[in-house]
C-alpha cells in the first residue's frame, strides 16, 4: 500500500528512502532537511505506531519483508519513481542485505552490501575475523538443529549456541551438558526455527557495547556501554550502564578492536552497535550490527554525553556534521561523558498480576528519566524469555556512577507487583548493580 508522497520532485530536498524507519528517525531526518520515504511491514509494529510514522513521512509504502523479492522491488521502484539519492536501512537485521543490495543496483548505497552482510551474519562475521586474525574464537556452523549436539560437542562444553537467523538475544543459548539439549530444543521451538545456527566457545568476563558512528569509513566512538546480564542459560540483558566504568588501557583496548573489525567489514557510513567480552586473554568480538543499539541505549548516550546520536546520523548524511558545537557533539567529534546513565529491566515472577503499587510515586522522582510497567491488575506475568519480553523499564542518570546506581536503586525497591497475592520488587529477579571486574 502506497500513500501519496506530499511534496512535489522539484522540491529541492535530498531524498532519503528508509527501510523500516521508526518514527523519530523520520522526524530527525527531516529536520536535517530530507524529503523521506519509509517502507515497513505492517506486521511489525502497531497500527497505531505505523499511522504516526504515516503522518510524519513525505511517502508511506508497505510491503511483506517475508517476501524478500517483493521487497526488492518494493525498494527498486519506490526509489525510481520518486528519484531518490539514498536507500538506508537501520531497522532490525533480517532485512538490511536485501535493501542493501538493491541500493547498489541503484547507486544509492551508503555502505556496501558486504559490509552489511559481515555484521548481519554472525558466521560471516566470524569467518572475516578469523581469516584477518582477529578477536580469536573457536566457532562451528551447524545447519539444522538436528546437527547442532555434534557441533556443540566439537567446541566442547560449556557452547553458546547462536540461531544465526534471528535478531537480538531470541534463541540464544548456553548449552552446558548434554542434558541440556532438551530445554534448548523447547526454546528454538517456541521460535519454529530449524537453522541455522553458529556454535561458539563460552567467553567469561564481563560484557560492553560500543557505540560508534561512522562517515566516510572513518569510525568515532561515541561510548562504551557496561551491559547487565540475566543468568544462564540465556543472555537475556537486565541492563545497562553509560558509560561502562573500565579502565583506560581496557577502554582503549576495546575501541580499537572494534575499530579494526569495522575497517575490516568495510562499513562506510552509519552506526554501529558492537558487543565485546573482557576475557582472560584480552577482548573478544561477540557480534555487531550496523545500526544503533538496542535497550534505550542512544538515550543513555544522550542523558550522559549530550549527544543525540540519532540526530547525528542525519546531519552527518546531509553534511551538516562536520564541526563541532558546544551544545551538541557531532559525528566527528568525541562525545564526552559529564553524567552516568541506566537502564534496568523488570522481570517478575510468573502468576496473575493483583495489584501494581509505588509507579506513580517513582516516576515522580526528578532523576527518572523513563519509566514503563507493563503489567495490569487481572494479567497473567509472560516468561521473560528474550527482550522483548521483559516487563518493562527504568532509566535514571547522576552525576556520578555511584548516584546513578543508588537512584536506580531506590526506583527499584520502590515498585511492587503482587503476584497471587505475594508482593515482588522489581529489583528482586535482576542482577545487581555493580562494576565489572
Amino acid at each position: 500500500m502506497t500513500a501519496p508522497a506530499r511534496s512535489s520532485p522539484s522540491d529541492g530536498r535530498p531524498r532519503l528512502l528508509m527501510v523500516m524507519p521508526y518514527r523519530q528517525f523520520v522526524r530527525k531526518a527531516q529536520e536535517e532537511g530530507f524529503w523521506v520515504g519509509a517502507i515497513w511491514d505492517p506486521r511489525l509494529e502497531s497500527p497505531e505506531y505505523l499511522e504516526d510514522v504515516r503522518a510524519l513521512a513525505d511517502l508511506f509504502v508497505t510491503a511483506d519483508f517475508g517476501d524478500e523479492e517483493l521487497l526488492r522491488r518494493t525498494i527498486r521502484e519506490v526509489a525510481q519513481e520518486h528519484g531518490v539519492s539514498a536507500v538506508y536501512h537501520i531497522g532490525r537485521e533480517e532485512t538490511m542485505v536485501s535493501a542493501y543490495e538493491v541500493a547498489e543496483e541503484l547507486h544509492a548505497e551508503l555502505s556496501p552490501a558486504s559490509a552489511i552482510r559481515y555484521l548481519a551474519d554472525k558466521h560471516a562475521m566470524r569467518e572475516l575475523l578469523a581469516e584477518r586474525g582477529l578477536s580469536p574464537v573457536s566457532f562451528a556452523v551447524a545447519a539444522t538443529r538436528d546437527e547442532v549436539p555434534d557441533a556443540v560437542r566439537r567446541i566442547g562444553w560449556p557452547a553458546v549456541v547462536k540461531p544465526t537467523a534471528l535478531a537480538g538475544s531470541r534463541g540464544v543459548f548456553l548449552w552446558q551438558e548434554p542434558a541440556d539439549q532438551a530445554p534448548w530444543t523447547q526454546l528454538v521451538d517456541r521460535y519454529a526455527y530449524d537453522g541455522p545456527f553458529l556454535v561458539e566457545e563460552y567467553l567469561r568476563g564481563p560484557e560492553y557495547s560500543v557505540e560508534t558512528l561512522s562517515r566516510d569509513g572513518r569510525h568515532q566512538v561515541v561510548g562504551i556501554t557496561e551491559k547487565l546480564l540475566g543468568p544462564p542459560p540465556l543472555f537475556v540483558e537486565v541492563g545497562h550502564v553509560h558509560p561502562a566504568p573500565l579502565p583506560q588501557d581496557r577502554r582503549q583496548a576495546v575501541e580499537a578492536l572494534t575499530t579494526e573489525l569495522l575497517t575490516a567489514c568495510g562499513y562506510r557510513f552509519g552506526p554501529a552497535h558492537t558487543e565485546v567480552i573482557w576475557t582472560q586473554e584480552g577482548p573478544r568480538i561477540v557480534e555487531s550490527q550496523a545500526r544503533l543499539g538496542g535497550d534505550r541505549i542512544p538515550r543513555l548516550v544522550q542523558l550522559a554525553t549530550g549527544l543525540d546520536m540519532e540526530q547525528a546520523i542525519f546531519a552527518a548524511l546531509a553534511g551538516t556534521g562536520t564541526e563541532t558545537e558546544r551544545s551538541q557533539p557531532t559525528a566527528t567529534a568525541t562525545a564526552t561523558a559529564t553524567a552516568t546513565a541506566i537502564v534496568r529491566f523488570f522481570a517478575f515472577p510468573p502468576g496473575h498480576v493483583d495489584e501494581v503499587r509505588g509507579l506513580e510515586a517513582a516516576a515522580a522522582l526528578g532523576h527518572v528519566d523513563e519509566l514503563t510497567v507493563r503489567l495490569r491488575p487481572g494479567d497473567t506475568v509472560p516468561e521473560v524469555r528474550d527482550s522483548k519480553s521483559r516487563h518493562g523499564h527504568v532509566i535514571v542518570s547522576g552525576a556520578s556512577p555511584e548516584e546513578a546506581r543508588t537512584r536506580c536503586a531506590e526506583v527499584l525497591a520502590s515498585i511492587e507487583v503482587v503476584i497471587d497475592g505475594v508482593p515482588a520488587r522489581a529489583g528482586d529477579r535482576s542482577e545487581a548493580l555493580g562494576a565489572p571486574a
